[in-house]
């Protein structure tokens, strides 16, 4: 389409002070493949300049309601309602247009989970896989705009056709992401199915087991966050998270969740849950960075739920890494007497920890 019917769809005013550059932009656009319809939905939201980009990740045109979906797949409106938002997705009205075919695909499947597993149990797989996802994009998106210096961002940039440019190029990488998180994904049960076969299975409940609980946080962390400029910090949080990840994983632990300055991690094996901790606490980096890392261990019967895990020894172990003291691990209960002889553990003073009726002696684990 040449300018005049651009100006004609609304898109380009020759006499606007910005009409070179929107020309410019009009141009690339159209290069790209972006039809008029397309361009004009954009254009009403104020992302002309994104629109290469976001009509990667999804389109903008075709596009089905959610009663339009529940019509094809014969379920209640309200069914596929309640699942969208247990997703976390934005709820625009049950008949805005939100679904590419593929959206309706992946709702199907979430039916035929609930077929197979009762819909409590598949909402509650949904939300875990929302709040995952969210987290995931939160970091692709912080990742984006961090990697790319700013020029995804026309507010730093203050130029359309660059922007639409850089980011029409950073979404290119979408579907391979798409396709790296079905491998990833495949990878990780694998990982999981292992581990939940070598857990302790002598309780009866069915996602109950025996296993082992830690949790490490930076001591003085609130101290440390009103000292450091911002930029600072999160180096700081992004190293610690790398370290207690590699660490937990070569010794064959699991990263449960990161909960801000603390990381919360589960091994099968008493001693590898001591080593994993006794690793984090004295790790190098830490040290190089001034970083005083303290930990909790517990042992004892858990509850494996949507991805996370209950009971008493965790409760236990995260009431023990908020007395200990910077570089000791502290452990207590039936853990004391789970390590081997390649440890020492020296009782200290009864604590009341909030949540146990009777006081509860730490004690400091070290190795032999």
């Amino acid at each position: 389409m040449d300018l005049e019917g651009w100006a004609a769809a609304g898109l380009y005013d020759p006499a606007a002070s910005n009409a070179a550059e929107r020309r410019d932009l009009l141009v690339f656009l159209a290069s790209e493949g972006c039809s008029v319809e397309e361009m004009q939905i954009a254009n009403s939201r104020g992302r002309l300049f994104a629109l290469a980009g976001d009509r990667r990740i999804r389109p903008l045109v075709g596009l089905l309601s959610l009663r339009d979906a529940a019509a094809r797949l014969e379920v209640e409106p309200s069914v596929l309602t309640r699942v969208w938002r247990t997703l976390g997705l934005p709820d625009n009205g049950i008949d805005a247009p939100l679904l590419t075919e593929a959206d309706v695909e992946a709702l199907g499947t979430y039916l035929d989970v609930r077929t197979f597993l009762g819909e409590d149990v598949a909402l509650a797989v949904s939300r875990v896989l929302g709040s995952a996802l969210a987290r995931i994009t939160e970091a692709e998106s912080s990742a984006m705009r961090v990697g790319m210096q700013g020029v995804i961002d026309v507010g730093v940039t203050g130029d359309e056709v660059m922007t639409a440019k850089a980011y029409a190029t950073v979404t290119r990488l979408v579907p391979r992401i798409g396709q790296m998180l079905d491998t990833l994904h495949r990878q990780h049960l694998e990982a999981t199915r292992v581990h939940f076969e070598d857990i302790d299975r002598e309780l009866t409940e069915r996602t109950a087991f025996r296993c082992g609980v830690g949790f490490v946080d930076l001591s003085g962390f609130t101290r440390l966050s009103q000292q450091l400029p911002l930029g600072s910090l999160s180096e700081v949080l992004s190293v610690f998270e790398e370290t207690a990840t590699d660490t937990i994983h070569a010794r064959g632990g699991r990263v449960v969740k990161f909960l801000g300055d603390a990381v919360m991690w589960v091994s099968a094996a008493p001693d590898d849950l001591a080593r994993i901790a006794l690793d984090l606490v004295t790790h190098p980096r830490a040290a190089a960075g001034g970083i005083d890392v303290r930990a909790g261990l517990a042992y004892g019967p858990l509850l494996a739920q949507d991805g996370d895990y209950f009971g008493t020894p965790v409760n236990l172990a995260a009431r023990l890494v908020a007395i200990a003291e910077p570089g000791q691990v502290l452990l207590a209960g039936e853990l004391v007497d789970a390590v081997s002889t390649d440890f020492f553990v020296v009782p200290g003073i009864p604590h009341l920890l909030r949540g146990f009726e009777e006081p509860v002696t730490p004690y400091t684990l070290s190795g032999a």
